[in-house]
């Protein structure tokens, strides 16, 4: 099974953290235990960079190998992770306001609706299911956001989540670049 490539995701994650932990940047780039940062200790915030370098590892050399086409849709999920990875990062190192990040998170959710992925059968007005497609990934993206406050957490439910998706394009909506995507992102969450 081609799609098994994705396993690149693993090393890549687990080898951007190493790396990035062996940097004077951690000292200057890290959460320190408060009321809303439930860490036990000083916690480095280079984990979004691991995790977007498994992704595109694992993505990159599933494409290359032939697991997944590199269509417009896959290109843009890939841009809209690209866009929350930036925004992100942006916000670990100059604390953005919500708007800028509000901003990035429509911008990336408009890339993969435009790209003309739908949630087709559910709602019959295109229109209608791209203002709720909309809505449920900015809301998506605030929660496990919310998340992002305690070791680990948001990680490792974005990790089971993409496994579950992984099982069920293997499955019940067989899709190669749904499972492509899911297999590197839960892979890349395991690699951190």
């Amino acid at each position: 099974m081609k799609a098994l490539a994705a396993i690149a995701a693993f090393p890549a994650a687990a080898a951007a953290i190493w790396l990035l932990l062996r940097t004077p940047l951690v000292a200057r780039f890290a959460a320190a235990p408060r009321a809303d940062r439930w860490h036990e200790r000083t916690t480095p915030m280079f984990g979004g960079i691991g995790i977007f370098a498994g992704l595109l590892a694992g993505v990159g050399v599933a494409v290359a190998v032939g697991a997944a086409p590199a269509n417009r849709e896959l290109l843009a999920i890939v841009g809209g992770c690209t866009i929350l990875f930036v925004a992100g990062l942006l916000d670990d190192l100059f604390s953005l306001g919500p708007i800028p990040k509000l901003v990035a998170q429509v911008a990336a959710a408009a890339l993969v609706i435009f790209s003309g992925l739908t949630i087709s059968g559910l709602i019959s007005n295109d229109f209608l299911a791209g203002v709720v497609a909309l809505l449920w990934l900015v809301g998506l993206t605030n929660a496990f956001n919310l998340l992002d406050n305690m070791d680990g957490l948001a990680a490792t439910l974005a990790g089971i989540a993409a496994a579950f998706f992984a099982v069920d394009a293997v499955t019940m909506h067989k899709n190669h670049v749904v499972l492509v995507l899911a297999l590197a992102l839960a892979l890349a969450c395991a690699g951190f």
